[in-house]
C-alpha cells in the first residue's frame, strides 16, 4: 500500500473529513473525532517521510445535541489534490476559514 493509499484510507476509516495534496510540498489537514485524529497522526508517523509536522491543531467543542457534522468545515468526505493543486488546496482552506 502506497503513502497516498494509505492516507485517503486512512482517513476514511476513522471518519476524517478533509484534504491532502500531493507531490512536494505536500499537505494533510483533516477533521473529525479527536481520538481518531490523533490516531491517524500516530499512524501517518509510522510511514517513511522526508519531513512531517503538525502544523496546527484547534479543538472546537460544540453545543448541546450538536453533531460533528454540523462543526465541520472541510469536505466530509476525505479528498486527494493533484500536485499542481497548492492553490486549490489553499483556497479550500481559505473557504473554510483556516
Amino acid at each position: 500500500q502506497s503513502k497516498r493509499d494509505a492516507v485517503c484510507k486512512w482517513a476514511t476509516e476513522l471518519d476524517l473529513g478533509g484534504l491532502s495534496k500531493i507531490g512536494w510540498p505536500g499537505a494533510i489537514i483533516v477533521e473529525g473525532p479527536e481520538a481518531n485524529l490523533n490516531e491517524y497522526v500516530r499512524a501517518l508517523k509510522r510511514l517513511t517521510w522526508k519531513h512531517l509536522a503538525v502544523r496546527g491543531e484547534e479543538t472546537i467543542k460544540g453545543q448541546p445535541g450538536q453533531t460533528l457534522d454540523e462543526l465541520r468545515v472541510l469536505p466530509k468526505k476525505f479528498r486527494e489534490l493533484g500536485e499542481d493543486s497548492m492553490s486549490d488546496f489553499a483556497q479550500a482552506c481559505k473557504s473554510a476559514g483556516l
